[in-house]
């Protein structure tokens, strides 16, 4: 069963790449993006609209996957073990 999703994969992304790779072929039409302030030199459409795509994929994954939420997370236990090993530490017979 591993075998057969591995190839599944394999198969999907060879046509991913022949799908794009058309794509990037057909549109080759050159058209300059601009931001307002920015302003970026004429590019063929195809690249201008995979650039779009990854960056969406990209950001998409890092939100989904919670990287954000994780970081904080591991600066928020960081402070409290610095917090914790600041407090006096006590004996057994102290505490009871």
């Amino acid at each position: 069963m591993k075998r057969l999703k591995r190839w599944l994969i394999i198969l999907l992304l060879l046509c991913l790449i022949l799908l794009s790779a058309g794509f990037a072929l057909w549109n080759t039409q050159t058209v300059p993006l601009s931001f307002g302030l920015f302003s970026f030199q004429a590019r063929p459409l195809s690249v201008w609209i995979i650039i779009s795509f990854c960056s969406g994929a990209l950001s998409g994954l890092v939100l989904g996957a919670g990287l954000i939420r994780h970081l904080q997370l591991r600066h928020r236990i960081r402070q409290l073990e610095q917090e914790l090993a600041s407090r006096p530490k006590f004996d057994r017979a102290e505490r009871d």
